[in-house]
Parts: C-alpha cells; sequence; structure tokens
C-alpha cells in the first residue's frame, strides 16, 4: 500500500508544473521591457526640454542685442521684454544675467562663450564722468514703488512672479504706498525680500491715490484695508451728522476710529 500510495500523495502536495507557451514567454520579456522604454521616454523629454534654448550663431555683444534676438535664443516675449529693460542702462559681463530672474541658467550657459563686452560700451557711462563698478551698475537702478509696472518689478534682484503680484495687487488696493515699511503688509513678504526690496525702490507719496472725505462713498471706502465695515459706516454717518468735513481730523471724533487707525489712514485723506 505504501509502494501505491507514497507517489499519489507526492504528486498531489506537491506545487503544479508551470510549462510556458511561446507565446508566455514573449509577453513576458515584453512586461520586463516596459520600465526601460518609459525611462528612455523620460530622458527623451528631458533631452528635449534642454534643447528649447539655442546657441548664438554668432559671437555678440549683448548690448546691441533686440527682443527678437532674445526669443530667437529661446526666450519668452515676456522674458525678452523684461531681459531688453534690464540691459537698457548697458551691462558689462555676463554676470549681469544672474541678476535678471527670468533669465535662465541654461541659456547663461550657452551664451557665455559667445558674448564680448567692447570699451565703447563702457565708455558711454564714463563719458557723463559716472565711473562705477560691474555690481554697482546693475544695482543703481533704484526705481519707484508707485509707479513701477509689473515687468519692471519682477526684473529686480530678488523678486519673482510672486511677489510682483501680490505687490502690484495690495497697491492697487491700499493706493499706493506712502512708506517703504507698507511692504511689510504684502501678502507672504518674508524679511529677506523686503530687505532686498528695499535696496533697489524708492517712495513718491504724490502718487497715492487720495480718500475724498466729503465725497467718497461707503462702498469705496470700505474697500480701503485699513478701515473696517463698522469704520467706514460710522465715517459717512459722521459726515452727514456734521453737514461734511471741515478738517481730515473730524472723523476722530467717530469712536471706532482710534489713534492708531487714523495714523495710518492720514496720508491717503483729503477733504474734497
Amino acid at each position: 500500500m505504501l509502494i501505491v500510495f507514497t507517489p499519489r500523495l507526492i504528486h498531489f502536495y506537491s506545487e503544479p508544473e508551470i510549462i510556458l507557451t511561446v507565446e508566455d514567454v514573449k509577453r513576458i520579456n515584453e512586461q520586463q521591457l516596459i520600465p526601460k522604454k518609459v525611462h528612455e521616454q523620460i530622458k527623451e523629454r528631458q533631452r528635449k526640454k534642454q534643447s528649447k534654448y539655442k546657441s548664438p550663431p554668432n559671437r555678440f555683444d549683448p548690448n546691441t542685442y533686440g527682443k527678437e534676438d532674445w526669443m530667437y535664443l529661446g526666450l519668452s516675449k515676456k522674458q525678452a521684454e523684461v531681459v531688453m529693460k534690464f540691459i537698457k542702462p548697458g551691462i558689462f559681463s555676463n554676470d549681469a544675467f544672474d541678476k535678471i530672474y527670468v533669465f535662465p541658467k541654461e541659456l547663461i550657459t550657452l551664451i557665455k562663450d559667445s558674448t564680448f563686452y567692447p570699451e565703447t560700451s563702457r565708455a558711454i557711462i564714463e563719458s557723463e564722468d559716472i565711473i562705477l563698478s560691474n555690481d554697482e551698475i546693475q544695482l543703481n537702478q533704484i526705481i519707484e514703488l508707485n509707479s513701477i509696472d509689473s515687468l519692471q518689478l519682477v526684473s529686480l534682484k530678488g523678486i519673482g512672479p510672486f511677489y510682483t503680484s501680490q505687490i502690484i495687487k495690495y497697491r492697487k488696493k491700499i493706493g499706493g504706498f506712502y512708506s517703504i515699511e507698507q511692504l511689510l503688509e504684502v501678502w507672504k513678504m518674508r524679511p529677506e525680500t523686503y530687505e532686498i526690496l528695499t535696496e533697489q525702490v524708492f517712495i513718491d507719496s504724490d502718487k497715492i491715490q487720495k480718500l475724498r472725505l466729503n465725497t467718497i462713498s461707503f462702498e469705496e471706502l470700505y474697500k480701503h484695508p485699513y478701515l473696517s465695515y463698522a469704520q467706514a459706516n460710522s465715517i459717512v454717518k459722521m459726515r452727514t451728522q456734521l453737514n461734511g468735513f471741515k478738517t481730515v481730523s473730524g472723523i476722530k471724533k467717530s469712536k471706532l476710529i482710534d489713534a492708531k487707525t487714523f495714523d495710518k489712514l492720514l496720508p491717503y485723506l483729503i477733504l474734497e
């Protein structure tokens, strides 16, 4: 009985033998090739991305390049416009491109061996008895914050599209800046970004939009970031009771307008 049943028991408990056909083997080999193909596709996309920018056809002086020339090398229209604004005063080394936020590192690598800066370019500035170092030339563009546009702002050192958008948005909402410290009120403004900005901009408080106390509507008054709904409402009611304000300090008669709020608002206030 042992001789009869032992082989049957062994066969019953052993794993079944797997027989692969030619088609099975081919399918397994194809599946093993999939990760390799995916990897090759990723590398190909990376190569295409890297080839977005072109090398200059000839050696050139960047000060003589126009918008179309920069776009030929791979910059977008907006990037080219920012570059043109930045180099307008003149640049004298490739280090200047590192200070242009929108200028790609890949393109700097492609053009660095093709650029030259003749002495005649430097003479343009020196002819006016202004002799500056390279770094000073790049950073001496101090721009007025209430009139700067988004293209100028994004070209400043250390300022990207996000902060450009937030600064322009807050400037419109508040009616312009009267103090450089107001930049700290911009949403998500970091101390390090603020420090960089203070070295590159100045404030002309004459450019701010005034709040005409005796004619402004409640809706317009309430839009100002320094006033709450209740404060704006109290100013309008106080104006009605007084038959118009005689001085801007008249709004302090409202119990809701404290000294801190008044001091912040004062540069924006005008009677008519």
